[in-house]
């Protein structure tokens, strides 16, 4: 057998690490290592139920283009918004109770457990102002 220099050796070892590297990158790309995965509505997963992990069909019905006004709306009205749920349509009562009337939809994201990602989620359906189509009352 031939004896390779030193300097071949480290070459050798550099581009079996390399290898290493990219088998590993490729594989951990797909794999979960126990956790869950989150997935995009891309993949047919909608943020509701990213955030909730509810069944959609399970979740009440709220027609597009019903607004509700968070400074009136009451426990039902809030907690049909999508993401939200009872308790946190209990925080946002908390809430309104304790500091008054919001002066804009934006001051929800005071309210704890509601953080930008799920505002989103219901910024087109709440309102402040009094004249909107349903005042939850």
């Amino acid at each position: 057998m031939m004896k390779l220099p030193k300097i071949a050796w480290l070459l050798l070892a550099l581009v079996c690490v390399f290898f290493a590297f990219c088998f590993g990158m490729s594989r951990g790309s797909g794999a979960s290592n126990g956790t869950e995965r989150i997935m995009t509505e891309k993949n047919g997963v909608s943020a509701q139920e990213r955030l909730t992990g509810a069944d959609p069909s399970a979740l009440p019905e709220r027609s597009l283009g019903t607004v509700i006004n968070i400074n009136t709306a009451g426990l039902e009205d809030l907690a049909s918004l999508p993401g939200i749920g009872e308790t946190l349509a209990q925080r946002i009562l908390d809430y309104r109770e304790a500091h008054g009337s919001f002066s804009c939809v934006e001051a929800l994201m005071n309210v704890d457990g509601i953080g930008a990602g799920r505002f989103e989620m219901i910024c087109n359906y709440v309102t402040v102002e009094e004249n909107n189509e349903d005042t939850g009352g």
